[in-house]
């Protein structure tokens, strides 16, 4: 998984705001959207020029920390201000406003070690969560009224505040502050699907104005658009996850728990990729797949889409595994342009036949030459471009679709494959396959959501970090 103490980009609009000098936000959102955990994560990442605030209504000490146990560090225990109701209170909620304004005016104003310059000294970063349930209980003019006194005591100073708020109506309070965040959430089968909305930053270049995020472990963690980063130059040989009895691995331990152990021996996997999604998303998913069986002596047969260059598939797996294996174990079937680059290949597989039967002869004899002195087989194709190819013979390309997925469960092998909405391969693939997943985007991330069985929703990067490519993935929640 991705190192969760890097500053998540997808924040970096608003960290921008804060440091600039801003001194209000809005955060909007129902209950569970994940507004108190936004705010920590803002509060954490300018812990060191803030003194963090909670004030709450029903929040104590414990409870905070037993939710949140991550703040600890950075919100004392003496900043977390309870506003626990008494009947006075509820009564005259303008009484806990000037509560508020009090505890807040008393934390800036407390004695502080005379060698430290005000300029260095900490200013408030109040999270107030408690707004709500007051300003439901005053008229218009008494919550305008408290409203500019707290951003007031704030701008004075040099303070930063937040106010959350369950109500998603425009209110006064939207054209005072600096700043306006909307959280929302959906559902997509099973799945929530969360999204964090930029409505207003001032001063600030917002350069993602809708992001999705999960609440995973806690914490406030966006989904990144995939990046193409890959270094040549720090290429590595594959780490092999050993194979599990009954299971082939997919390469991630990620995704092998999730999977319960990795897929299935005898399995078939269909994958339905949307028209919007980078067809660059096959590397972290594919790629591992491959290398992980090649570099334990499995064989590997990839059919990519037939417009891609046999470069665009061996680039990612040749710089990471031991030519002998390589030369033993994988076979590519090139599309036939791009083959002059790589004549000499043994791994190469150049397409010469005219009809998909030739082909497909072609793609059933390599696999049973594969199988010779070897248990455990992949084959990964994307039957919408042999489709597209042979659209006179899609009879033939359905039925084999079915022949091959029969031929590889008896070899207890595993046949991983590929279509598109619209597609009639992709109907039979998901008939026929007992994994079905599918590749999206999400507010321009990436995402690998399991349909049948519904399994997990992942935000899909590539992660390099150990010299070859792999999956990072973080799980929607």
């Amino acid at each position: 998984m991705t190192d969760v103490l890097k500053l998540d980009q997808g924040l970096d609009d608003l960290h921008k705001f804060v440091k600039i000098g801003n001194r209000s936000l809005l955060i909007k959102g129902k209950s569970g959207t994940g507004k108190a955990t936004l705010c920590f994560e803002l509060a954490k990442t300018h812990s060191d020029k803030f003194d963090v605030v909670f004030i709450s209504r029903k929040t104590s000490e414990q409870a905070l920390y037993n939710r949140f146990p991550w703040v600890k560090n950075f919100v004392k225990a003496q900043n977390i201000i309870s506003i626990t109701g008494t009947d006075f209170m509820l009564a005259d909620p303008s009484f806990t406003i000037m509560s508020i304004i009090n505890s807040i005016t008393n934390l800036t104003t407390k004695i502080e070690d005379p060698f430290v310059s005000l300029n260095e000294r900490a200013k408030p970063f109040v999270i107030l969560d408690v707004w709500d349930g007051i300003t439901k209980e005053v008229d218009a003019a008494t919550r305008i009224r408290a409203e500019k006194m707290l951003t007031s005591l704030i701008d004075r100073n040099e303070g930063f505040i937040i106010f959350l708020t369950e109500d998603l109506s425009n209110s006064t309070i939207e054209y005072l502050v600096d700043g306006v965040i909307l959280l929302t959430q959906l559902f997509y089968k099973s799945y929530r699907l969360r999204e964090m909305e930029i409505q207003k930053l001032k001063g600030t270049h917002i350069s993602r104005a809708k992001v999705p995020f999960t609440l995973e472990g806690g914490r406030f963690r966006t989904f990144s658009k995939l990046s193409h980063k890959i270094s040549v130059d720090g290429a590595k040989h594959f780490v092999a996850v050993t194979h599990k009895a009954g299971y082939y691995s997919t390469g991630s331990i990620a995704l092998d728990q999730r999977l319960n152990g990795g897929f299935k021996r005898g399995s078939i996997i269909s994958i339905d990729i949307a028209e919007e999604v980078d067809r660059f998303v096959f590397v972290p998913i594919l790629a591992p797949l491959v290398l992980n069986f090649i570099s334990q002596g499995n064989p590997a047969m990839v059919i990519p889409a037939s417009d891609q260059h046999a470069s665009a598939v061996s680039k990612y797996i040749i710089p990471h595994a031991d030519d002998d294996k390589i030369r033993k174990y994988l076979r590519i079937f090139s599309g036939g342009s791009g083959t002059e680059a790589i004549p000499t290949a043994s791994y190469l597989m150049s397409k010469t036949e005219k009809t998909f039967a030739d082909t497909y002869n072609n793609w059933t004899k390599v696999y049973r030459e594969l199988k010779e002195g070897t248990i455990g087989r992949i084959v990964t194709l994307d039957y919408s471009f042999v489709e597209l190819e042979y659209q006179n013979e899609i009879q033939s390309i359905l039925k084999s679709i079915i022949e091959l997925s029969r031929i590889v469960r008896v070899s207890n092998d595993l046949l991983i494959m590929i279509s598109r909405l619209n597609y009639k391969s992709l109907d039979v693939m998901m008939n026929v396959s007992d994994m079905h997943l599918r590749i999206f985007e999400y507010d321009g991330a990436t995402m690998l959501a399991a349909i049948k069985p519904q399994l997990f929703l992942f935000n899909v990067q590539v992660d390099y970090s150990q010299g070859f490519p792999n999956a990072s993935l973080r799980e929607s929640t």
